[in-house]
């Protein structure tokens, strides 16, 4: 049988190591969430024009992704992978509306590329079939 003494020594430690678990867990989440909301993934020194057809675009929060199928002079296709851009919701308050960027859609872009990946892009600034401008 346990003191009242034993009892509270108990009760301490217990409280002492949730506090702890919590902490941990706070701080194992912030940096998570911070990282995935960093730009220095990007290599915004760099930025690159295309000019293509949307083949899929996924509108949608929390950032649009989309691929571009470009067609070269001499023939050849490249598909350029837009990993992310701005936030649906954000795009339409712009004025950038799905229909503007639906499958089939020509459009000019200006990406810069994924560091780890520079097949890979960041949407900054689109213009649409009707030559209407938008920065991201």
């Amino acid at each position: 049988m346990m003191t009242a003494q034993k009892l509270s020594i108990l009760r301490l430690f217990l409280r002492s190591a949730t506090l702890i678990v919590v902490v941990l867990l706070v701080f194992s989440q912030a940096g998570s969430v911070s990282a995935h909301h960093s730009f220095a993934i990007y290599d915004f020194e760099v930025t690159q024009e295309f000019e293509g057809v949307v083949e899929i675009i996924k509108f949608r929060n929390p950032h649009i992704e989309m691929i571009l199928k470009v067609t070269h002079p001499d023939g050849s296709e490249d598909l350029i992978h837009y990993v992310e851009g701005a936030p649906a919701n954000m795009l339409v308050r712009n004025g950038v509306t799905p229909d503007k960027m639906k499958v089939g859609s020509r459009l000019k872009t200006t990406a810069s590329p994924l560091l780890e990946d520079p097949k890979k892009y960041f949407l900054r600034a689109l213009i649409t079939e009707d030559g209407t401008e938008y920065g991201i």
